[in-house]
């Protein structure tokens, strides 16, 4: 018993210790000298030829003066003003400016969207044909965004559904800054005396129309709250509180700040049985949402946020707006706190904790939060420098040692690079900056978890300041795909501007109480009970089988697509046309072979992948869809490619949903820096090569993923881009071994034996990112993290089309193999003709854009939705330029024919590439070693579906039908021509 009493003795004096001693303050950095981080930042600056200059560089070299006054002028067309002007893409207008005094200006332009555009629209400017800064060609024009719905749609099952989002189209004037923001504040333009010819080109999509522009002196310093508070002091305190739902705003200008519903009782409203939209949540710079409210007293109000800062131990920045302008200095990129995954309530305060009293006169007026970056860019600025010097500084170790490391050569590197030195203490000296600069915001100092990387970095550039000499041995630790210099800092610099900032509540109050940020203890744990009850008490989404009365629809996607889907089925389909459908979600779609077997399936299935239908079919589990009279015609709103895997003998058992695409990507830096020619042909990518190789860098072939077994999109483009097919044309033998294909087999082969690329890669992004690779096949799934996950490389890589091969008659082959998601319905259901017209509805254009605006919108921008449907992709909100080449190359998109036995085809081919770059086998030689058995195969698959007998008499014909006529069954269609 003593023992016991005193264990908890202890304990107690532990929690005690805990709760009363001071805790760790975390560590901090002096700032360096300024003269030191000068000639730092002045040496790799320096040696940054051919790059533009970035608008913090050019700020920090600037002793231009400010101008005075402002100045007006209209576009000109064809030497003639007028009011406005349509700016589609890649079009230009021209300004002409006159003002008095040279100097530094901000411009504003009137602007208005129109068309479809989903996207904000970027714009390029010269000021007398230069471009002084980088930022110079990406400004940007933001779309605005409103509910449709004030009150939010319910599905079926009483969740609460984001509403729909519609674009404010009005005219509005913008001060014009850059796509990166780097300061708070509008760019400023240096205008000379006199005329000035402003061009702007647009470089994102049609539908802007341009007004006038504004040049303007920039604004003077901003008032700080000491001089804003001396001037109202005298007001009165105003009355009450006036509370502001965050998911009730006016307006916002990024549709990516995203609808949350929150299960936690702090938060207003809450009901832990439904989905209630209760939190607004966005991360991207630049972002503002802004609340109309209406004061009944004038006085004095302070201003709180209930809200949640998700960013690990670092602030988060907003500047707080009232009626569009800034009342004070301390409003300009306000941190909010970490908050540790809580929610906290943040009352705007200076730093001695006094809290703003902001002075409102009654009537409306509206609050606007603006996400910033702008106190971390200086830093942020720093770690790209450092980072792009260190990748032009291992390429030239690379060129002068090659890029095979030899440990017992003797090395003095120092003599053919003598700044070596200076290099590795210039990068320290930055990065030790870049730590004084950004500690103030870290929750621990520079113990908080955002300076990690940027330790390692130093760790790495210590073990180099001991021997520069031998700085050759050193590259992978200089830009290699693992522990590098290049990988912490790009790490760092994605970490610094990721930001995750949610808003529950805005209150504007004056005398009265403010609600507490956490809930109590009783209500959390009555909460908590409650959530678990209706776990498993709920029916969301569980499976069904068709019953004839309710559309039965299966669905092989996350749940937040199911869950988006629902919603609009219940507010547009059904509702236009009666037909109730309950959507389920498929977590493991080898359960529609079992579904079939027991006659329990679904009308309709989604987003199956493109080997599946075949299988359903050939079992006879599937509806053939072409017997609908108008199939074809709405078939035709998809590229012809995507619907190959689908056909069984001339039937057609799936449509496709999305695709994907494959094309070629390449960082457009290293091409301008060494001159290289971005290539079209496999002929020019082959040429490129040694230039590559000799850097230490190399090309990559999407064939190089994945260990061992290789699938027909790695293997079969080369075949078919020579001519090649995979099967004779009544499918029961396979055609690998003809001449055609012999080549297009072969040819792949040679891009490793000859050539070198390298036969495996773990992660194509890292190796792009850090220059490892900076050229190569691209897919979707790339391409998103590209977008979203490599912020630092904005601007720095392009997309060309897919590389082919060239013909006889001097045109170029460019045959690619992707496959995306298709829909399906089974043979035995009783709604054949409701499950057509689910699919119509699905697949149409308007329900299509939709979807992918709707899901973007209330999930963010890595949710990209590709669909099938030609049209509709023409409206993605992808750039421009991209989406070019995406939609060029859907005209060379196709699948691989299906057939029975097609697995041991697949796996045969596989394993002839790797006999070939692992033995050095001959194609020829490999593929004669596989045709028996694939025949072999194919032979036993097809006796087992009934297409020949035990004695191997064929019992019933079977054809291979591929693009060419599925492309004639479209142009036959009537409206279903391409």
């Amino acid at each position: 018993m003593i023992k016991k009493w005193g264990a908890w003795v202890v304990v107690g004096v532990i929690l005690l210790a805990l709760i009363f001693l001071p805790q760790k303050q975390g560590l901090r950095v002096q700032p360096n000298d300024e003269q030191a981080v000068f000639k730092a930042w002045q040496l790799l600056a320096g040696e940054m030829t051919g790059e533009q200059t970035p608008y913090l560089d050019y700020l920090s070299n600037l002793d231009t003066p400010k101008g005075t006054g402002d100045a007006r002028a209209l576009p000109f067309d064809e030497e003639v003003e007028r009011e406005t002007m349509l700016l589609d893409y890649q079009q230009t207008a021209t300004y002409r400016l006159v003002v008095e005094t040279a100097g530094l200006y901000t411009l504003s332009l009137d602007y208005l969207p129109t068309g479809s555009a989903m996207s904000d629209f970027i714009l390029s400017i010269k000021v007398n044909d230069v471009q002084d800064y980088a930022e110079m060609d990406s400004l940007t024009l933001p779309l605005y965004w409103q509910s449709a719905e004030e009150d939010f749609p319910r599905d079926s099952y009483g969740d609460e559904s984001a509403p729909r989002q519609t674009r404010v189209d009005r005219w509005r004037s913008q001060a014009l800054n850059s796509k990166l923001r780097s300061t708070a504040q509008p760019l400023l333009f240096n205008l000379t005396s006199g005329e000035n010819l402003i061009t702007l080109t647009n470089r994102s999509g049609d539908g802007l129309m341009l007004g006038e522009l504004r040049a303007m002196a920039p604004d003077v310093t901003l008032p700080d709250y000491a001089a804003y508070h001396a001037q109202h002091q005298h007001q009165p305190m105003g009355e009450g509180t006036i509370a502001l739902n965050a998911v009730r705003y006016l307006e916002k200008n990024n549709a990516e700040a995203i609808f949350e519903s929150v299960n936690n009782p702090a938060l207003t409203p809450h009901d832990s049985s439904k989905k209630i939209l209760n939190a607004l949540s966005w991360g991207k710079d630049g972002t503002q949402v802004t609340y109309y409210f209406e004061v009944k007293t004038a006085g004095l109000y302070q201003i709180s946020l209930h809200y949640r800062n998700d960013k690990p131990e670092f602030a988060a920045f907003h500047s707080i707006l009232i009626d569009g302008q800034l009342p004070f200095s301390e409003c300009e990129s306000y941190a909010f706190p970490v908050t540790n995954g809580n929610w906290a309530m943040e009352t705007l305060q200076g730093e001695d904790g006094t809290p703003f009293l902001f002075y409102l006169e009654a009537g409306t007026h509206t609050l606007s939060l603006r996400m910033e970056m702008a106190p971390v860019m200086q830093a942020w600025r720093y770690a790209r420098l450092v980072s792009a010097h260190v990748m032009r500084f291992s390429l030239q170790v690379t060129e002068l040692a090659g890029s095979q490391r030899d440990k017992n050569r003797t090395w003095k590197m120092t003599r053919y690079l003598p700044h070596i030195a200076d290099y590795l203490d210039a990068y320290d000296v930055l990065l030790n900056h870049i730590k004084a600069l950004t500690q103030d915001y870290g929750a621990r100092g520079t113990d908080s978890a955002m300076f990690t990387e940027i330790d390692k970095a130093l760790g790495l550039i210590e073990a180099m300041k001991r021997y520069p000499d031998e700085i050759s041995l050193y590259t992978q630790q200089m830009t290699g795909p693992d522990n590098s210099i290049i990988v912490s800092l790009s790490r760092f610099a994605t970490q610094l501007t990721n930001d995750a900032f949610s808003l529950d509540m805005v209150y504007v109050s004056g005398e009265g109480d403010k609600p507490q940020s956490q809930s109590t203890a009783l209500r959390s744990l009555g909460n908590w009970f409650s959530t678990l009850y209706h776990t498993f008490t709920t029916d969301k989404y569980r499976q069904t089988a068709g019953d004839g009365e309710v559309l039965t629809v299966w669905v092989n996607r996350a749940l937040t697509h199911v869950d988006l889907l629902q919603k609009m089925v219940d507010t547009e389909f059904t509702a236009r046309t009666g037909i109730k459908v309950k959507l389920s979600a498929l977590t493991d779609p080898g359960k529609l072979t079992m579904s079939a077997s027991a006659g329990t399936t679904p009308d309709v299935a989604l987003g199956l992948a493109s080997h599946m239908p075949f299988d359903l079919a050939s079992r006879g589990a599937l509806l053939d869809l072409s017997q609908f009279p108008d199939f074809w015609q709405v078939a035709g709103q998809m590229p012809p490619g995507t619907f190959v895997p689908y056909l069984f003998n001339e039937g057609v058992y799936a449509i496709p949903e999305t695709l994907d695409f494959a094309c070629l990507v390449y960082r457009r830096d290293i091409f301008e820096n060494f001159n290289m020619q971005v290539p079209s042909t496999w002929d020019e990518v082959t040429a490129l090569l040694p230039e590559l190789q000799r850097y230490g860098m190399n090309f990559f072939h999407n064939i190089a993923q994945g260990t061992g077994y290789k699938w027909f999109y790695q293997t079969t483009p080369l075949i078919f881009q020579h001519g090649g097919t995979l099967y004779t044309p009544d499918g029961y033998r396979t055609a690998i071994h003809q001449p055609e294909a012999i080549a297009g087999i072969q040819a792949l082969g040679n891009l490793f034996i000859a050539y070198s690329l390298d036969i495996q890669v773990s992660s194509f992004f890292d190796a792009f990112r850090y220059t490892v690779q900076p050229v190569g096949i691209l897919d979707s799934g790339t391409y998103i993290l590209l977008k979203n996950g490599a912020p630092e490389l904005e601007g720095q890589w392009a997309m060309a089309p897919y590389p082919g091969t060239v013909q006889e008659d001097g045109s170029v082959s460019r045959w690619f193999i992707a496959n995306g998601q298709g829909g399906i319905v089974f043979k035995d259901t009783q709604m054949k003709e409701e499950a057509w017209a689910f699919l119509k509805w699905w697949l149409s254009k308007e329900t299509q854009v939709n979807y992918t605006f709707l899901l973007r919108s209330t999930y963010g921008d890595a949710f990209m939705w590709l669909p099938a449907n030609v049209d509709a992709l023409k409206d993605a909100p992808i750039d421009r330029a991209d989406l070019d080449i995406i939609l060029d190359s859907t005209d060379w998109l196709r699948d691989v024919p299906r057939t029975p036995g097609q697995y041991i085809l697949e796996r045969s081919i596989s394993d002839i590439w790797n006999a070939m770059v692992t033995k050095g086998v001959s194609a020829q030689v490999a593929v004669d070693e596989k045709v028996v058995l694939i025949n072999r195969e194919i032979r036993k698959k097809m006796t087992e579906l009934g297409f020949y007998d035990q004695d191997g008499r064929l019992l019933k014909p079977y054809v291979i039908r591929d693009y060419d006529w599925i492309k004639e069954q479209m142009d036959q269609a009537e409206g279903g021509a391409r």
